[in-house]
């Protein structure tokens, strides 16, 4: 002790300390120093342990510490118990409801625009509390200012690449743009109506309309539909980038731009409905929009909206506006489901979660209002496939990654094969043929993913049958979807999903093909009874693995000439330029092997005419090495062939259907609380 201390200094010492009262849990066990930042502090932050700071304060104690996302959540249930409050003491005031005097059509008004005005507010602070929830882990969250809004984020986060400047246009005269609504209607709206027809019908005749009085109705919703549509339109028919429809959809796409902020916002079912329109466009033009970001943003505005679940008996709802909620529902999901497993992604939200919700019944039997508009059958034989798709995928690849044992994965791909069989049998043949084309493309790529290698059945695992399904099916597919990529009035049923699922099946072609090269292509294609091509000469299993590389080629080709995409296609290259080198040469090994057998066969044919009998026969030799027993591919589907090859509907029929390893079997069964199984009721089969 120093002369200069006093004894005053060291009776009453500082209790003062420089570190922070409120240290994190981590920092406090680690006995380091912690600055208390919020939401998490710079030492949790540069250990990346951001998501887990947490601190005491005057609410929660020590060892019970809340995080500050979790605080926020805290004070909006909160509020929202306040709001609650509220309404319930704002009914219970409010006077019953009788026959209205005459003399008293004002109060009604202003009772009106206050329920009015309360509605908007409430929208308004759930929107807010979106906002906060995204918001409130960034750095440096100072609150909201004027610039910022939903439509901003939204758009600034789902853009790939800014669209280009355009010259700004006003819409086209009606007249001129009327066929390609109805190009629209015909193609796109009947598989996926986001809204009523008669809807757009109207936004037309109050944007077309020239009497000033009505034209002032106009709103921006009604612009931004009949933009979107056209601008979907355009997109869908072009040709290539930067063809005279592509930058007339980029035009259009521009100018809707501008009324994002009127548009795109949460708390209602018209933006839902805008926010759908975009992810239409963005599937076909995936150059400028991020179509995964985008429908995952639709889904959480329909879980918010309370769409994923129908409504309690109790609520007073019209059919009209049930019919939309479920509408909206359904290709929402469809469009999610489409969108998820073409990118090979999570799913926005489970199916455990929206079960209940039926289909809509305005799509079955439209009224008699309503005769003369477009049947939306095709859209609900789309939505009972995609939930087949949806169980089977979150099944397979996200319940769990441990594998299945060999007889469990067996029957569970049996079942789900007999509900895509039995979704296909309900598809009429009366629909249109590209429809029915469309379907059978959705019946092959459903038959791929099931017996294509996953997380619960790798490539080691499979049996010899899943492989040669998978090159069959694969083979079938690509005969299919080639032509549509080249036919432009194919493209309107074109999109980004489309070419990313080709993707998808060519990488499980050459995976399988590498698995089992020899066998599979030793294989010899043995066509079913009953179909015309019975008498035509068993297929070459090496020529037309050849065939399909090349066509998956030609159609990942399409996103290069269309969006300016050539990274699928190099990819592919990439990955089947081994696959190619070696079917090239087992080419020409069996050509060579084919021509000395022939001409050993000629030699000891004329040796036995001249000199002796032969006893034994040549010829049993012919094919070689390559003998190999095709049996087990008896009952295979055989090669799509054209339609005025099809005398009758039982041969096209025959073609379609499943091979009879993957029949339903009677006393099936599975080990309870192994795998979930759900029973389908399908539209089409339906009395």
């Amino acid at each position: 002790m120093t002369k200069s201390e006093s004894i005053e200094a060291l009776l009453s010492p500082s209790l003062r300390v420089s570190r922070p009262v409120a240290a994190c849990a981590r920092c406090r066990s680690a006995k380091i120093k912690c600055d208390g930042k919020l939401p998490a502090c710079s030492a949790c932050e540069r250990s990346g342990k951001s998501t887990s700071c947490t601190s005491a304060n005057d609410e929660f104690a020590r060892g019970k510490e809340r995080s500050y996302v979790a605080a926020l959540e805290a004070a909006a249930q909160r509020l929202q118990k306040k709001i609650d409050a509220a309404r319930t003491d704002a009914a219970r005031h409010q006077p019953s409801s009788g026959p209205p005097a005459a003399g008293q059509p004002q109060q009604r008004r202003k009772i009106s625009g206050t329920r009015r005005k309360e509605a908007s507010d409430v929208d308004e602070l759930v929107s807010d509390f979106g906002f906060l929830t995204v918001n409130a882990t960034s750095r440096d969250f100072h609150g909201f200012t004027s610039t910022m809004s939903f439509a901003k984020l939204l758009l600034s986060a789902a853009a790939k690449e800014e669209l280009p400047p355009l010259d700004s246009r006003g819409l086209p005269p009606r007249y001129a743009i009327t066929p390609t609504i109805n190009q629209y209607l015909d193609n796109i709206y009947v598989l996926f109506p986001l809204f009523s027809e008669t809807d757009l019908m109207a936004s037309l005749s109050r944007i077309y309309n020239e009497s000033a009085a009505v034209s002032s109705t106009v709103t921006p919703l009604d612009v931004w539909y009949v933009r979107l549509v056209l601008a979907i339109a355009y997109a869908s028919t072009s040709q290539r980038k930067g063809d005279e429809h592509d930058r007339t959809a980029l035009q259009h796409m521009s100018a809707a731009r501008g009324l994002a902020g009127y548009v795109l916002h949460p708390g209602s079912i018209a933006g839902v409905q805008a926010l759908l329109l975009l992810v239409q466009y963005s599937l076909v033009d995936p150059a400028h929009y991020d179509s995964w970001y985008l429908v995952g943003m639709a889904a959480r505005l329909v879980v918010d909206l309370g769409l994923h679940c129908e409504p309690p008996p109790e609520t007073k709802i019209s059919k009209s506006a049930l019919d939309l909620r479920r509408r909206i529902f359904h290709c929402t999901y469809a469009f999610d489901r489409l969108v998820s497993m073409s990118l090979d992604r999570a799913f926005s939200f489970t199916d455990d979660s929206a079960s209940e919700v039926p289909l809509p019944e305005s799509a079955s039997d439209p009224p008699p209002s309503q005769v003369f508009q477009r049947s939306l059958k095709p859209s609900l034989y789309l939505f009972d496939i995609r939930r087949v798709q949806s169980a089977f995928y979150q099944t397979t690849r996200w319940a769990t990654r441990s594998q299945w044992p060999l007889a469990t994965a067996a029957t569970y791909a049996s079942s789900v094969s007999n509900d895509i069989h039995a979704w296909y049998t309900t598809v009429p043949p009366t629909l249109g043929q590209r429809h029915l084309m469309l379907f059978n493309l959705e019946r092959l790529y459903c038959q791929i993913l099931v017996v294509s290698p996953n997380q619960r059945v790798p490539t080691s695992c499979m049996t010899d049958l899943n492989k040669e399904l998978v090159f069959e099916y694969s083979a079938q597919y690509a005969d299919l979807l080639q032509p549509i990529a080249q036919d432009v009035s194919w493209h309107a049923y074109l999109t980004y999903a489309d070419i990313c699922r080709a993707k998808y099946v060519g990488h499980k072609f050459v995976e399988v093909m590498w698995s089992d090269f020899d066998r599979l292509i030793k294989a010899t294609h043995t066509i079913r009874e009953g179909s015309p091509l019975t008498n035509h000469v068993p297929l070459d299993n090496g020529q037309r693995a050849t065939i399909c590389l090349r066509k998956i080629i030609e159609i990942l080709d399409f996103a290069r000439h269309r969006w300016a995409m050539p990274k699928m296609r190099e990819q592919f290259e990439q990955e089947s330029a081994v696959l190619f080198s070696r079917l090239k040469s087992r080419q020409v090994e069996v050509s060579s092997a084919q021509y000395s057998n022939q001409v050993t066969a000629n030699n000891g044919t004329m040796n036995s005419d001249v000199a002796y009998s032969n006893t034994g026969s040549v010829l049993d030799q012919s094919t070689g090495p390559y003998v190999y027993d095709g049996s087990s591919l008896s009952q295979l589907p055989s090669p799509p062939i054209s339609q005025a090859a099809l005398p009758t509907d039982a041969q096209q029929q025959s073609m379609l259907t499943p091979p009879e390893e993957y029949q339903q079997q009677p006393g099936y069964y599975l080990p309870q609380g192994t795998l979930p199984r759900r029973s389908y009721e399908f539209f089409g089969g339906k009395t």
